[in-house]
């Protein structure tokens, strides 16, 4: 009974502020006199489906009429928005009219002291880079949809604007550096402010998951666009260079990043590592192969087999791993290991052979000599190869072949595997020194010391020439300690598994 007192107290004492009678207000609400006699008196509460018309009459909230008082709180916030609506159009006013004014006088100063338009476009641009600043954001506050980009609406128009003024001034000047000074400029302001920029623009959800990816790609792309931009300027002809240069060392570092971030099959997530490996080796082969053809030589393919073969020593094992997994060649990686590093060493050797009559031939890369020497050389370098090079890489590559194939594909335990490698290993240090002399000796003669298979090592004496016999007799103990130890340790495996 008191809310309704209330309640009708309240509706009472709007009704006579807006200076109304009972039966204006009934007439309103399409109600009798007597029900709104009945409310103001607290006697009933008026039916819920007139309480918003009710509200529109008495011109107070819903708020303020179930509870029979007034919302200050909103009418301070309501009074507050006002005035904020107020002065911010005051100040975009105020804007207008200074940028305006600064406009005006620039534009009848040009054209008093030069009847004619030129230097005011500079000007102007200058006032429009101001502008972006301090009026941009004011008149995005104007629309809802525009409201959380102010930031990054006030930075692009700003950049903009700079770029015109860039634009006019080279013009005016009669200068041809606008593309490297826009392009430095857009490079240099998405290098420090992009990463506070990001998070205020609308992106797909694709790439707002990714925004390191987005700024690091941007960069670099800015970066190259530079490159460009110089490279045509200079009239020069080093940007495939520069351009493959710097992609390759900036992905040694922002690959990983990529990688983590893209969207990958299960398959390629799980093998990242290799896909890194594989293209920063791409990367490298064809700056390599960008830096011959600029320079018109013929090295590529040699320094490639060389890269290669020495990166594939150490990084190879690791793609194998990844990539072979759960495929039937998994079980022959090291086979395909060995296989690999076999051709590049072979195709690397004979490429040199081939090419270092050329490189003899053309010392300073003038090859306008008689055919015969080039042919001469040629010839003598191929004979090398296949007496030389070639027999002693492949005495060279039975030692890891050789290991290779006990310790893989040898059908007993372990430990004999291990003792079939140790013996195999002594038996060719013991036994490569003979083969390589006989290699040498069609070429170059008997030697004045020839290998011998008995090893005069002396143990009492380390000076010349019984220190190197003695580490090699050394190493042969160690071997063959090795070998027996594994031995009857696999003996002894195999007689165990027999028992149980």
């Amino acid at each position: 009974m008191e809310n309704k007192k209330t309640f009708g107290a309240y509706v009472l004492q709007r009704r006579r502020e807006l200076g109304m009678t009972q039966k204006e207000l009934a007439e309103k609400l399409y109600v009798t006199e007597s029900a709104v006699s009945k409310w103001e008196r607290g006697l009933s509460y008026p039916d819920i489906t007139i309480l918003q018309n009710l509200c529109v009459i008495l011109q107070v909230t819903e708020h303020e009429l179930l509870t029979g008082s007034e919302d200050t709180s909103r009418r301070v916030s309501e009074k507050l928005a006002q005035k904020y609506r107020k002065l911010t159009r005051n100040y975009r006013i105020t804007q207008y009219v200074i940028y305006g004014m600064i406009l005006l006088g620039c534009g009848i100063g040009n054209l008093a002291s030069s009847h004619t338009l030129d230097w005011f476009f500079i000007a102007a641009a200058g006032v429009l880079m101001a502008a972006s600043l301090t009026l941009v954001p004011a008149l995005a506050a104007l629309d809802p949809r525009f409201e959380n980009y102010k930031l990054p609406l006030a930075f692009g128009s700003f950049t903009f604007f700079l770029e015109i003024l860039l634009l006019i001034c080279c013009i005016y000047s009669g200068g041809t550096w606008f593309w490297i000074a826009g392009t430095a400029v857009l490079f240099g302001f998405a290098l420090v402010f992009l990463p506070f920029l990001l998070p205020f623009l609308p992106l797909p959800p694709a790439m707002a998951n990714r925004k390191t990816s987005v700024y690091l790609l941007t960069v670099t792309g800015l970066l190259i666009l530079l490159l460009l931009a110089s490279c045509l300027s200079a009239g020069e002809t080093w940007f495939p260079v520069a351009a493959i240069s710097v992609i390759f060392g900036l992905s040694l570092f922002i690959m990983p990043v990529l990688l983590y971030q893209l969207p990958l099959s299960q398959w390629m997530g799980e093998r990242k590592i290799s896909m890194y490996l594989l293209i920063e080796t791409g990367l490298l082969l064809f700056l390599l192969l960008v830096c011959d053809l600029n320079d018109q030589g013929s090295w590529f393919f040699t320094a490639a087999l060389g890269i290669l073969l020495g990166l594939g020593l150490i990084f190879l094992p690791i793609i194998l791993r990844q990539t072979l997994r759960d495929l039937p060649l998994y079980r022959h990686k090291s086979l395909l290991y060995l296989s690999a590093e076999t051709v590049f060493l072979l195709l690397l050797l004979f490429l040199r052979a081939t090419s270092q009559a050329d490189m003899l031939a053309c010392p300073f890369g003038d090859c306008r000599r008689g055919l015969r020497p080039v042919t001469a050389l040629q010839d003598g370098n191929l004979r090398s190869f296949w007496t030389l090079s070639l027999p002693n890489a492949l005495l060279f590559l039975v030692l890891p072949w050789g290991v290779m194939a006990v310790l893989r594909y040898l059908p007993v335990n372990r430990w004999l595997r291990a003792s079939a490698a140790f013996a195999w290993m002594g038996l060719w240090i013991w036994l490569a020194p003979a083969g390589f002399d006989q290699i040498m000796i069609p070429v170059y003669g008997q030697p004045d010391k020839p290998y011998s298979l008995i090893i005069p090592f002396d143990f009492t004496k380390w000076e010349l020439p019984y220190n190197a016999w003695n580490v090699i007799m050394i190493i042969l103990l160690v071997l063959g300690a090795a070998a027996l130890l594994c031995g009857c340790m696999g003996l002894r495996a195999m007689k165990k598994r027999k028992n149980t």
